[in-house]
């Protein structure tokens, strides 16, 4: 997930937004988990990373609720799509 060097050293209190964001999805690449909730987990994250993430959502076999305005990293990973339009839940077709 792109940490090198001096990364490798730092503490969690002192990595970056998208250090941070990154280090969480090691945890999760890695993990056993039956449910996945995300939460705009493209934010802070560079394209490499996001691809990483699509490889690993596209692959896995659990459940998945993912939040996100990143309408393209949407169509690449889900299989069912809600949106909420004037504040009722619809299922896009």
């Amino acid at each position: 997930m792109n940490f090198h060097g001096n990364d490798l050293k730092k503490s969690v209190c002192q990595l970056s937004g998208g250090e941070s964001t990154r280090l969480v999805l090691c945890q999760l690449f890695l993990g056993r988990y039956n449910v996945l909730v995300l939460d705009e987990p493209t934010n802070f994250l560079d394209v490499f990373c996001i691809e990483a993430l699509e490889q690993f959502l596209s692959a896995y076999e659990g459940t998945v609720l993912l939040v996100s305005h990143d309408q393209t990293f949407i169509n690449k990973v889900a299989d069912c799509i809600f949106r909420i339009e004037d504040k009722k839940l619809v299922q896009k077709v």
